[in-house]
């Protein structure tokens, strides 16, 4: 019975991570949006005069959070955002590994 409670606990633990690692861009986007315009507006530019939209947008926002960038703003709240979303997609997999772990040494 324990190790039932444990395996879904685990893989609830990960579906969390992975849904705050899904989520997490757009709160940061939001504040740098309020906060930083002048850098929201290299993200959103293209170039082209037009502003990205859609996926484009989602491809260079995560450009973005994969640079040294956010950590360059030196904002406590967004970086301390950066690092939860930097990190949990970690967390997330571990969690399923050791879900998946647990289910084949039950079987054994």
């Amino acid at each position: 019975m324990i190790q039932f409670v444990v395996y879904i606990g685990l893989l609830l633990i990960g579906l969390a991570c992975f849904a705050t690692h899904a989520v997490l861009p757009f709160r940061i986007a939001k504040h740098l949006r309020q906060d930083y315009p002048q850098h929201w507006k290299v993200i959103v530019d293209t170039g082209s005069g037009t502003a990205a939209h859609g996926p484009q947008l989602w491809l260079r926002m995560q450009h973005v959070l994969r640079s040294p960038a956010i950590a360059a703003i030196d904002n406590a709240k967004i970086t301390r955002l950066w690092r939860i979303w930097r990190y949990s997609q970690w967390v997330a997999w571990g969690c399923w590994i050791a879900a998946l772990a647990l289910q084949w040494f039950s079987r054994s």
